[in-house]
């Protein structure tokens, strides 16, 4: 009889540091006023489709007080390896590294970091080599650049009006610059996919303003601002060649680039220039939403 207590305690025993076990696998998130799936991503080092997966989410609206599981067996943000640049100040891209990741570890922004490097887009090759902080200097550009000798443009000087003018489409840029590489999506409009017109739709709202829904009926309000005199967070539109109407838009930010959830093909949200072969041949025009 002993012996059939031994072993139904350690039965219960086993179970109890099972369901420990299982407890302890997982962080529950208590959403607050505020709080966005990205947001609560970043925070604990996991990805918003996890988030979303794990919890069985359909869309990214969340109603506060809602409980959300975590893995805790994901590294936390906190727990993240400092990044380090050598005595140039220069760094090595790794593995899974961005321009958001590379600007926030270094406490920059990834429109200075492409300012400074001389970078026409977004896209990173592991063993690309970046300044990470400094002036940048003057420089002369070789006939072929690339990127594992970066090129430092001379800074444009900027008023102070125009700086105070820009605080708020600095922002704007900033932003949307969290959502790098996030997937295009028809009809995506939350931080887990985006099209066009979702992706700008949801960087301004996060500010305040709501927009219409499609890259048309966006262009439709604002005051219309010359190309040459665009500001960070002004709007730039396209028509594509075989469409009847507006049908793309992004935010722009500085040095002829713009913002953008592009298509699943360019890889989602990308940077892009003004000048570019396709998108200088089919801008139809630019926006002010932002007050002057």
């Amino acid at each position: 009889m002993r012996k059939y207590l031994h072993i139904i305690c350690l039965a219960a025993i086993l179970l109890i540091l099972q369901a420990g076990t299982a407890l302890a696998a997982q962080t529950v998130h208590v959403v607050k006023a505020g709080d966005t799936l990205w947001d609560i991503a970043n925070k604990y080092g996991v990805t918003v489709n996890s988030l979303q997966q794990n919890n069985r989410l359909s869309s990214d609206r969340l109603q506060i007080g809602m409980k959300l599981v975590v893995n805790s067996t994901t590294t936390s943000r906190n727990q993240t390896p400092t990044l380090a640049a050598d005595s140039n100040n220069i760094y090595t891209v790794r593995s899974g590294d961005n321009l958001w990741t590379i600007a926030r570890n270094f406490n920059t922004t990834v429109q200075q970091l492409m300012s400074l490097n001389n970078l026409s887009s977004d896209r990173l090759n592991v063993g690309d080599r970046l300044y990470v902080k400094g002036v940048a200097r003057t420089s002369v550009a070789p006939a072929s650049p690339s990127r594992a000798k970066p090129v430092n443009p001379s800074p444009q000087p900027v008023t102070s009006t125009e700086t105070d003018e820009n605080d708020i489409g600095a922002s704007i840029c900033q932003y949307g610059a969290k959502y790098l590489g996030t997937r295009y999506s028809y009809g995506g409009s939350g931080p887990g996919g985006f099209d066009c017109s979702g992706f700008v739709g949801y960087v301004f709202k996060q500010h305040g303003y709501s927009l219409p829904r499609t890259a048309a009926g966006i262009y439709g309000v604002g005051v219309a601002v010359d190309k040459s005199n665009l500001r960070e967070g002004d709007l730039v539109f396209f028509k594509g060649p075989r469409s009847s109407g507006i049908d793309h838009v992004g935010i722009y930010v500085a040095n002829n680039q713009f913002i953008h959830s592009s298509s699943s093909r360019s890889g989602g949200v990308i940077y892009s220039s003004l000048n570019g072969p396709y998108y200088s041949q089919y801008y139809v025009g630019s926006k002010r939403i932002l007050p002057e």
